[in-house]
């Protein structure tokens, strides 16, 4: 077994090292030389020698693996990159519909393409009702599922996804009517529907994530993202081992842990696998559960490591870019520390506990603490990484609400089948119910706390990591007075933590600092003075971050645990659509907004409601005001006759101490012209470029009036031309030195300094 072990894993790193370290087109080289080692090594005829000639025979098949596939897959499909070609395809999937489009799943079929699945996006709307197994015709435009947004990214090509197609043109339908091939994805679509009428509102979008792993409604619900981000439990609500364990522990609950029982937990994993999608995490967790399941079955002794390392290279065989998965990454990261440490974690809480109180509960207690503990190790380098934060508190957030997660999972299910009896249904819908809402509080309580999540955009937090794994892993490891030995280092890396958040929060106080975030195609500004914090704007296009969750991690890492006031200068997307999710994260005493805002989808009313659960203040402007945040002030300014959202857009002279900074929002040079008319504009310290740098704003009035020091252009990936190039010729015409968020990443302004931070 231990053979298998070691072809699995050296098959597996030369797919990780093909992805992330070695260059595709050198593949050959050490794929040759690696398979020229193993064979001298064999030629030896020394049975000791068997481990490194296995290891190195598979890692150069992994290496040559991932680079048959990428020419097959991902090189061929960068062949029609840019092209606009006839294409016919079928439907996988229900569309997802948003406000400005539709998006859809396909397998192509027929044409000159290579049969590849494609993400459609069909921006007039045509295919809403689209259903799986459809036939359709359209012209589209194709790019590569590889980037988007003009970054990286790697979801898509993780899932076998290798194109993205803009529709051209008119749009041919064919239905295809019921198939086996689309009953997975129907009955998921059905049990939605079901979970929709079987449970209350208030828990239906985190049992379908739950249950399903439909998580659009769960992503939408940015009350209920926060405190699950923050709290550390989000890993529930991702289809793993964990939703398997659950089913497993249920079906062998009801029917017993014979073979009947066995058989029908693999049958109703892989069940579960399909219903979920099919997806990798669904399908690796499958595999995973059933040579667990079958080991005893067999008479044979199970071994997690061989397991564990079987599955990852199945997986990696069947897609090598699958390494890329964060899931993925995440998933085997957590095996690994359970199979290194939970034992050991287990036995040193127990040896905490005295012996009279070692009863079943405790020891229950005991095993998801360890569980949770033991974890760590591996996945909080990776969260921090991906993600750029580490929750601190998820070691106390897992024991208190894993056994919630499982009777919410196993409970929801019943209800579901129960529901063919309608009364039955809803009322074991309603008990269920209560789990979930335990769960939800503990997230809200948890998240509440100021210092519940390290955010990595500062060198300290990453330094407290480093140290912390200095100091803590040897301790782990050792064998004798294991307790005593990690106490030390424990202590040191908590004291280190709290050097950490002291030293943000100190930081921000001894200078005023304005900074325009990288959002993307959008805009939002911080200030801090003192102990005030003031946003202006907070929204983004374009971009596969929500603008409130950065602004968020950017004041939490530096100190800031609340803001002061929050000012929208009006409701576009692209500067307000984020507001919700800042307002969740931390508490804003005040909301400022125009007076006449555009409403048209729908952010304003959920400003309202967000506002009033929150305990935030609202003021609506329709006149010049002088807002005052503690050592912040801002003078807005409401220019009058504005015939569009961008005309009527509040224009704000931000003072933070001897640093005066203008935001003209989205409005034209016709309202600069107004503006700079109306009030005394020089000496102002920076300019925020109007329009994120369009070309019909910060005009020449404008600049002249302001007086030329330094402009700031808050502007990301976008097809609008921004940041228009006559506008970047009047910016130097007019002696401005211009900063850009798009190369820059974050721009911290302070009094007589200027410095760029690159974010992630």
């Amino acid at each position: 077994m231990r053979k298998l072990a070691t072809a699995a894993l050296a098959f597996s790193a030369a797919v990780f090292l093909a992805n992330y370290i070695l260059p595709v087109g050198w593949l050959i080289v050490p794929a040759v030389l690696a398979a020229a080692a193993g064979a001298l090594l064999a030629l030896l005829h020394r049975r000791w020698l068997t481990p490194a000639v296995l290891a190195l025979v598979f890692f150069s098949l992994g290496l040559l693996h991932y680079a048959l596939y990428s020419r097959l897959t991902l090189e061929r499909a960068a062949a029609f990159d840019g092209q606009t070609v006839s294409v016919t395809g079928r439907v996988l999937d229900y569309p997802d519909v948003y406000d400005g489009y539709v998006r859809l799943l396909v397998r192509l079929e027929g044409g000159e393409l290579p049969h590849f699945k494609a993400v459609v996006y069909d921006n007039e709307k045509l295919l809403a009702d689209a259903q799986p197994g459809d036939r359709i015709r359209f012209t589209a435009k194709i790019s590569l599922a590889d980037t988007l947004y003009g970054r990286p990214y790697d979801n898509y090509i993780v899932n076998g996804v290798f194109f993205r197609l803009n529709i051209r043109g008119e749009i041919g339908l064919t239905r295809g009517g019921f198939s086996l091939r689309t009953l997975p994805v129907r009955l998921r679509h059905f049990l939605c529907s079901r979970v929709d009428t079987v449970f209350p509102a208030d828990v239906r979008s985190f049992l379908k994530a739950l249950m399903l792993g439909e998580r659009d409604e769960f992503y939408a619900d940015d009350a209920l993202y926060v405190s699950m981000t923050r709290s550390g439990l989000m890993h529930v609500v991702a289809v793993s081992g964990l939703h398997v364990a659950f089913l497993v522990g249920l079906l062998q609950f009801i029917l017993g842990k014979g073979r009947t029982g066995t058989l029908a937990a693999i049958a109703a994993v892989w069940c579960f696998a399909l219903v979920t999608g099919a997806g990798q995490a669904a399908v690796r967790a499958g595999f995973m559960q059933t040579l667990l399941l079958l080991a005893p079955l067999l008479r044979r002794e199970n071994d997690p490591l061989t397991s564990l390392s079987a599955v990852l290279a199945l997986c990696l065989c069947a897609s090598p870019f699958a390494a890329r998965s964060v899931s993925l990454q995440l998933s085997y990261a957590a095996m690994a520390g359970i199979l290194c440490f939970f034992d050991r974690i287990e036995a040193a809480l127990e040896a905490l506990v005295p012996e009279r109180l070692l009863r079943r509960p405790t020891r229950y207690l005991l095993a998801s603490a360890a569980g949770s503990l033991s974890v760590l190790p591996f996945t909080v380098p990776l969260t921090a990484w991906h993600f750029g934060y580490v929750p601190l508190l998820s070691p106390l957030s897992n024991p208190l609400c894993l056994w919630a997660v499982s009777l919410s999972f196993s409970g929801a299910w019943l209800s579901t089948a129960l529901s063919v009896i309608p009364v039955l249904g809803r009322a074991a819908g309603w008990l269920c119910a209560w789990p979930v809402r335990y769960l939800q509080l503990c997230a809200r309580t948890i998240a509440a706390f100021p210092y519940s999540v390290l955010y990595t955009q500062t060198r300290g937090a990453w330094l407290w990591i480093g140290v912390s794994y200095a100091l803590l892993i040897p301790a782990l490891l050792l064998r004798k007075r294991r307790f005593v030995r990690a106490l030390v280092p424990g202590l040191v890396s908590l004291a280190l933590l709290v050097g950490v958040f002291a030293c943000a929060r100190r930081d921000s106080r001894t200078r005023e600092t304005v900074s325009v975030l990288n959002v993307g195609q959008g805009q939002c500004i911080t200030a801090f003075a003192g102990d005030s914090t003031a946003v202006i704007d907070c929204g983004n296009t374009g971009s596969l971050d929500n603008a409130g969750a950065l602004a968020g991690e950017y004041l939490l890492s530096r100190g800031r645990t609340g803001v002061d006031v929050l000012l929208l200068t009006h409701l576009h997307a692209d500067h307000a659509d984020g507001a919700v999710r800042l307002m969740e994260t931390l508490p804003v005493g005040t909301l400022v907004l125009p007076a006449d805002a555009d409403d048209s989808d729908g952010l304003y009313k959920k400003l309202l409601a967000c506002a009033e659960r929150r305990g935030t203040k609202i003021t609506e402007l329709d006149a010049d005001s002088h807002i005052q945040a503690g050592a912040l002030s801002m003078d807005v300014y409401r220019l009058p006759g504005g015939e569009s959202e961008n005309e009527r857009c509040l224009l704000t002279l931000l003072h933070a101490g001897t640093l005066d900074v203008l935001i003209t929002a989205d409005v034209p040079e016709s309202a600069e012209r107004r503006l700079a008319a109306a009030e005394d504009l020089s000496g102002i310290d920076v300019l925020i470029v109007g329009h994120h740098g369009s070309k019909y704003a910060s005009g020449e009035e404008l600049l002249r009036e302001v007086g030329g020091r330094t402009a700031v252009v808050s502007v990301g990936w976008n097809t609008y031309g921004h940041p228009a190039e006559e506008t970047l010729e009047r910016l130097a015409a007019y002696g401005y030195t211009v900063h850009r968020t798009d190369l820059e990443g974050n721009i911290e302004i302070r009094q007589g300094e200027l410095d760029g931070q690159e974010t992630r």
